[in-house]
C-alpha cells in the first residue's frame, strides 16, 4: 500500500474471510500503527482515513472497503499537514506510551482538513471519540491548536533551531523531547500484537459465564475438530507438570490459597479460565472458544467482602479455612482511653466501587520454547519481567537461567495490572513447552474489563474522638479489601493492608490509633494494584478531615493545617514510626493552594450562587506520598520491595548506556534517566541510550516499575554512577594527556581543559579507547545500587471547584489546581503529564468510572460503552504549580507517578459535598454518578439546613 492507494488484498492469503478493516490492514498489509483497544469502535486506536474521512477500522467489514483509498499514519510520509502535527506532538509532549497516537494523528488531520482554525471546544468535540488514558487529554488538545495556528503548506518542517536544541540538551529543570514519542509517531512503535515469530500459534481462553458454579464437564470435541485448531487444553491437561500457584507474602498470619492456570472442579468469577485453544489464526482461535461447551451446576456467589470477612459465607478453596486471606490489627497509643474521655465521636463507612486500571493496551504474552535446548523466551508487556521470570520457573519447573522474560519495544500504559504475573502467562507458557511451537495471546477489551483485574473497591469504617475544642484526640478505623477470587503474585495483597495501615493517619497530628484490616475472598474479578494502591487510607483520610470539620463547623482547610505533625523536631514521625525528616516543611503545598483558592472569598460567592439557585463547591485536600518512602515506613508495614539497581557503562562505540530495571510504559523514563545521566557527564541527550526490559540484560530487580521508584531510585542509582563514571573518565583523560583530573572538565560531549579552554577529545573516542578490553570489565563500567533511606515522600494538594446541577446531579468540574512538591524536577513537562493524567483518572473514578456487579454476580460493564472512561470532553484543564523543596541527601528527586490518581477523588468528592453542605449532605460513596447526587439533594431537601463554617 503506497499513499492514498486503494484497498489491495493480494498480500493477504486467503483473506479474511470476516474480517476487519482493522484485521486486513495490520495482519495483511503490516500497517501496525492501527492499534485495536476496544474492536467496538469506541476508543479511536484504530482509526484511518477511508476515502478521505476519519473511520474507525475496527468496525469496517474488510469487504465494505474493497475498492476505498485507506490511509493510516504510515501513510502519510509525503503529506504535509500530517508531517506537521507529528512534529507539534513531539515538541509539545502530547503522548505519553502513545498507543493511541496514530489514532490521534489521523483524527486531528480529518479535523485540521476540514476546519483548519477551530476552537478548543471544537477540537475537543472531535476528539471526544479517541481514548487516551494516560495524558488527561489537554497536551493533546494544546498540541491540536498549535498546530493549527502554525501550519504553513509550503514550509518544511525539521528538527532545527528550538526543536533540535530540545531534543539534545540534558539539563535538569528543562522539558527537553522525549525520546521515546518518535516511533509511535511515526508508526514505528510495536507493541506486544505487533510481535511475530516463524511458526507462530495464537491462545484465546474459554472463560466462565458464571461467577461460582461446580463444573460438570467440559466437551471440546467439537472445538478440536475446527478448522486451523492444534489443541485445545483444560486444567486436567496441565495438573500434571505444574506446581500449584501459591502467592508468597513477608506479612505473618497471610494464608493464601492454592489454584492452577486453569480452573478445574469450580469457577469463582465470571471470566475465570476454563480452557486454552490454541490453533493456526487469531480467528480460528476465538471461533473455536466458542465451540468448547462447559457444564455447570450454579453455586451462591459471595459478594458482600464484609459478610465474607465475619465469616457469614462457606470457604471459596477447600484447602483453607475460612475465606480472609489476611487479618491484621494493630493499635498505637491507648486508643481506649481517648474514646472514654472525648467530648465528641464522629462516626461513618466510606465505601469505594470497583474501577479499572483500563490501559489502552490489554494485557498479552509471547511463548516461544526451544525443545532442542529446553529454553523458553517469554515476550509480555510487563513491569516486572524479573517477576515473571522467577515466577514461571517455579510454577513451571524450569530453571530460571534456562528462561528469558523480554518486554517489547513499547507497552500501551498499565497503571499497576501489567506488574502482576497471571495465570494465563503460566498457561500460554505451559503450552509452548507442550508444543514445541512459540504460542501468542492477545486479551481483548471484554476479557481486559471482566477477567484482567479490579482495583479499589474497599470499605472502611472510621471513628474520631474529638476533645472539647475540636481537637483529634484518637482515631479508629476498619477496613474490609475485596481480593475477589484469587490473589495474583507477584505482591500479596496483604501488602496493600499494610500500606492503608501505615498512611492512613497522613501528615496529621493524631495520638493515639488503633486499625483492623481483613483481605477477603469473594465472586469478584481478582483484585490488582491500580496507581497508589494504597488511595483508600487518602480517601479515608481526607473525608474524615471533611467530615470532622464540618461536624465542629471549622473551615476543613484551617482543620487540616492545626493537625498537621510538626517536623521541627530532631525525629519527627507519623503516629504509625515512619520518619518525616525529609519533608522540608510540611504542609507548604496547603498553604500555597488555600492562597490560590482563597476559601474566605469562595464562601461569598457560593453564598451569592445558592441565592440564585445554583451549587458551587470547593474541595481542598492534601498528601503525603511515599516517593517511595524512607526505610522506616517499609519497616513499619513489613514490607520492602528492595533496592534499584542501575548499570552505566560507555560501549564500544563510545556511546553511553544506561541499563535499568525500569519498564517505561508512559513515563519518560528513557528521557528522564537520560537527563540524569548526560547533565551530570556533559553529554548531548541523544549520546545516551537505554537498554531495560530483558532479563539476560538488565539488572536485577523483582520490583521493577511501579510505587513511585524511577524518580528517586532509578534517578539516584544513575546519578550516582554517572558521579562515579565521570570521575573515572576524567582520570583516564588526565593519565592519556598527562594532565591532573581536576584540570579537565566534560562539556557538549568534548573533554576540554579548563586552563586554557583548549578540546582534548571527544568523550566517545576517549570512552571508546578504554572500554574497547578484553581484560576483564572496563572501568567505564559501573553498578550502582540505590536503596530508599534517602528518598522519602513528596506532597501535594488538590483544588476542585465544582458546580452541581440541581436538575439533573451532573457534576461540572469548572477549575483544578495541583500544587506538587516532589523535590527536584527533572523535566517538568513530563511531570505535568504525570500530574494530570493520574488527576483526570481520579476523577473519573469518581464522575464516570464503575466496573458494577449485579446482585447475581454478573459483571455490568464488559465493554467501554459501559465502563466509561473520561474523554476530552468530560476531563477539566489542570492548573500545576511545582515548589522544588530542597531535600537532604544528595539525590533531589521524588517520584509524583501515584499521587495525581490518589488524590484527586477525595478532592472532588469533597468539592460535591461542599456544594450540598448547606442541605446537610454528607458523602461517604466515592462514586458520585448523577442519580447518586439527585438521590443526595433529595435527602438533604428533606432535612434541616446545616450550620455555615465559622
Amino acid at each position: 500500500m503506497t499513499a492514498d492507494p486503494t484497498l489491495d488484498r493480494t498480500p493477504c492469503a486467503p483473506p479474511h474471510r470476516c474480517g476487519t478493516l482493522a484485521d486486513h490492514l495490520r495482519d495483511c498489509l503490516g500497517r501496525k500503527s492501527v492499534r485495536l483497544g476496544c474492536e467496538e469502535g469506541v476508543c479511536g486506536s484504530c482509526t484511518v482515513l477511508l476515502d478521505g474521512r476519519s473511520t474507525r477500522s475496527c468496525t469496517v467489514p474488510t469487504a465494505q472497503a474493497d475498492g476505498l483509498s485507506v490511509r493510516t499514519a504510515e501513510d502519510c510520509d509525503d503529506d504535509p499537514l500530517m508531517c506537521h502535527l507529528r512534529e507539534v506532538f513531539w515538541t509539545r509532549h502530547a503522548f505519553q506510551c502513545g498507543f493511541c497516537a496514530a489514532g490521534f494523528l489521523v483524527e486531528s488531520h480529518a479535523l485540521l482538513t476540514e476546519n483548519p482554525n477551530p476552537s478548543e471546544q471544537e477540537i475537543r468535540r472531535r476528539l471526544a471519540g479517541n481514548l487516551c488514558r494516560c495524558t488527561g487529554y489537554e497536551s493533546i488538545v494544546g498540541a491540536v491548536r498549535h498546530a493549527a495556528d502554525t501550519f504553513a503548506p509550503d514550509a518544511v518542517d525539521g528538527p532545527e533551531g528550538p526543536q533540535r536544541s530540545a531534543a539534545v540538551d540534558p539539563a535538569i529543570g528543562t522539558s527537553a523531547l522525549r525520546a521515546e514519542d518518535r516511533t509511535p509517531l511515526d508508526g514505528r512503535a510495536r507493541y506486544i500484537a505487533d510481535l511475530d515469530a516463524p511458526g507462530l500459534l495464537h491462545a484465546r481462553f474459554v472463560r466462565s459465564t458464571r461467577p461460582h458454579a461446580e463444573i460438570t464437564g467440559i466437551d471440546a470435541a467439537a472445538a478440536r475438530k475446527a478448522p486451523g485448531v492444534v489443541a485445545v487444553f483444560t486444567a486436567a491437561d496441565m495438573a500434571a507438570d505444574l506446581a500449584p500457584i501459591v502467592v508468597g507474602c513477608p506479612l505473618e498470619g497471610y494464608t493464601p490459597p492454592r489454584f492452577a492456570p486453569l480452573a478445574a472442579d469450580r469457577v469463582r468469577f465470571e471470566g475465570d479460565p476454563v480452557a486454552l485453544v490454541v490453533a493456526t489464526g487469531q480467528a480460528a482461535a476465538e471461533d473455536a472458544a466458542l465451540l468448547v461447551d462447559v457444564g455447570y451446576r450454579d453455586l451462591p456467589p459471595v459478594l458482600d467482602a464484609r459478610g465474607a470477612a465475619d465469616g457469614a459465607h462457606p470457604p471459596l478453596f477447600a484447602d483453607l479455612d475460612a475465606n480472609v486471606l489476611y487479618r491484621e490489627h494493630r493499635a498505637y497509643g491507648d486508643v481506649d482511653a481517648a474514646f472514654a474521655g472525648a467530648a465528641r465521636v464522629v462516626r461513618h463507612r466510606l465505601r469505594q466501587e470497583r474501577v479499572q486500571n483500563a490501559p489502552l493496551e490489554p494485557r498479552g504474552g509471547l511463548a516461544s520454547h526451544d525443545p532442542g535446548t529446553g529454553r523458553l523466551a517469554y515476550d509480555v508487556a510487563s513491569q516486572s519481567p524479573n517477576s515473571h521470570r522467577a515466577f514461571l520457573s517455579e510454577v513451571l519447573g524450569l530453571d530460571p537461567e534456562r528462561i528469558r522474560v523480554r518486554v517489547p519495544p513499547n507497552m500501551g500504559g498499565s497503571f499497576g495490572i501489567k506488574g502482576g504475573v497471571y495465570r494465563e502467562d503460566v498457561a500460554v507458557c505451559w503450552a509452548s513447552t507442550r508444543l514445541g511451537r512459540p504460542v501468542r495471546w492477545l486479551e481483548d477489551r471484554h476479557e481486559h474489563l471482566t477477567a484482567a483485574g479490579q482495583a479499589r473497591g474497599e470499605e472502611i469504617d472510621v471513628e474520631v474522638a474529638l476533645d472539647g475544642e475540636g481537637d483529634l484526640l484518637a482515631l479508629r478505623a476498619d477496613l474490609v479489601v475485596d481480593q475477589g477470587a484469587y490473589p495474583v503474585p507477584p505482591v500479596a495483597s496483604a501488602v496493600f493492608v499494610a500500606i492503608v495501615r501505615c498512611l492512613l493517619p497522613n501528615a496529621y497530628r493524631v495520638p493515639a490509633y488503633e486499625f483492623t484490616g481483613r483481605l477477603v475472598l469473594t465472586n469478584r474479578t481478582p483484585y490488582v494494584a491500580y496507581r497508589g494502591p494504597w488511595e483508600m487510607a487518602t480517601f479515608a483520610a481526607e473525608r474524615t478531615m471533611d467530615l470532622v470539620a464540618r461536624a465542629v463547623g471549622e473551615e476543613p482547610t484551617d482543620f487540616r493545617l492545626r493537625h498537621l505533625v510538626p517536623v521541627d523536631g530532631p525525629d519527627p514521625r507519623m503516629v504509625t514510626g515512619a520518619r518525616l525528616t525529609d519533608v522540608p516543611e510540611l504542609g507548604s503545598t496547603l498553604r500555597r493552594a488555600r492562597d490560590i483558592a482563597r476559601p474566605e472569598d469562595f464562601r461569598s460567592r457560593q453564598r451569592r450562587a445558592r441565592a440564585e439557585g445554583r451549587l458551587l463547591g470547593l474541595g481542598i485536600t492534601t498528601l503525603l506520598e511515599p516517593a517511595p518512602g524512607p526505610w522506616s515506613l517499609h519497616e513499619a508495614m513489613g514490607a520492602h520491595m528492595g533496592p534499584e539497581p542501575s548499570r552505566l557503562l560507555f560501549t564500544p562505540a563510545g556511546r553511553l548506556q544506561i541499563r535499568t530495571a525500569q519498564i517505561p510504559h508512559g513515563q519518560g523514563h528513557l528521557t528522564t534517566l537520560s537527563q540524569i545521566a548526560a547533565s551530570t557527564l556533559g553529554l548531548p541527550l541523544d549520546a545516551v541510550d537505554v537498554v531495560y526490559g530483558d532479563t539476560a540484560v538488565v539488572p536485577y530487580s523483582l520490583a521493577g516499575t511501579g510505587a513511585s521508584r524511577a524518580a528517586a531510585l532509578a534517578g539516584g542509582g544513575v546519578l550516582r554512577a554517572a558521579r562515579i563514571l565521570r570521575t573515572r573518565l576524567l582520570e583516564a583523560a588526565a593519565a592519556h594527556h598527562g594532565s591532573p583530573p581536576e584540570d579537565l572538565d566534560v562539556v557538549g560531549g568534548n573533554v576540554v581543559s579548563t586552563g586554557d579552554g583548549r578540546t582534548l577529545g571527544t568523550v566517545a573516542e576517549l570512552a571508546a579507547r578504554y572500554a574497547a578490553t578484553d581484560e576483564g570489565r572496563s572501568r567505564l563500567d559501573v553498578s550502582e545500587v540505590f536503596d530508599s533511606e534517602e528518598t522519602g515522600w513528596a506532597e501535594a494538594t488538590h483544588c476542585c471547584w465544582v458546580e452541581v446541577d440541581p436538575d439533573l446531579g451532573t457534576v461540572d468540574v469548572r477549575r483544578y489546581v495541583i500544587v506538587a512538591d516532589s523535590g527536584r524536577i527533572i523535566n517538568p513537562a513530563v511531570a505535568d503529564g504525570q500530574l494530570r493524567g493520574g488527576a483526570v483518572q481520579g476523577i473519573g473514578t469518581v464522575l464516570q468510572e464503575r466496573s458494577g456487579y449485579g446482585p447475581d454476580g454478573r459483571q455490568l460493564a464488559g465493554d467501554l460503552t459501559r465502563y466509561l472512561l473520561p474523554t476530552t470532553l468530560t476531563a477539566p484543564a489542570i492548573e500545576i504549580v511545582h515548589l522544588e523543596s530542597r531535600r537532604p541527601g544528595d539525590v533531589p528527586f521524588r517520584g509524583l507517578g501515584e499521587g495525581g490518581a490518589v488524590l484527586a477523588p477525595s478532592a472532588v468528592v469533597g468539592a460535591v459535598e461542599d456544594a450540598l453542605a448547606h442541605l446537610g449532605v454528607r458523602l461517604t460513596d466515592r462514586h458520585l454518578p448523577p442519580w447518586r447526587v439527585l438521590d443526595a439533594l433529595d435527602a438533604g431537601r428533606l432535612t434541616t439546613a446545616a450550620t455555615e463554617y465559622r
